[in-house]
């Protein structure tokens, strides 16, 4: 099943991010092969993160949700909302197909 999951940031803890990147990246890479794809969300005005994107696929919902959850940044408390919701593609040209 893929699943969309949406997280904005706290302004206030942006600088969190620079202590817990190099355990988020390994979260990352642990779950490499259910990461369709993802990436933060940057404030315009700035550029600076301001949440981040995924399209994630796992058997359950509780999978994505755990994987959501036990992000490092989420662990620090950097997202004031972190959402997960089963999702359909049903436009444009994104593939659900794993790159190798």
């Amino acid at each position: 099943m893929l699943f969309v999951l949406h997280r904005v940031d706290d302004p206030s803890k942006t600088g969190l991010r620079k202590v817990v990147i190099e355990e988020h990246r390994q979260h990352l890479r642990k779950y490499a092969a259910n990461i369709m794809l993802g990436g933060p969300y940057m404030d315009p005005d700035t550029g600076g993160d301001r949440g981040s994107m995924f399209i994630l696929e796992f058997d359950t919902f509780e999978e994505a949700r755990r994987f959501a959850h036990d992000d490092p940044y989420a662990k620090a408390g950097i997202f004031t909302e972190i959402q997960v919701w089963p999702w359909t593609k049903k436009a444009g040209a994104f593939s659900t197909e794993k790159q190798v």
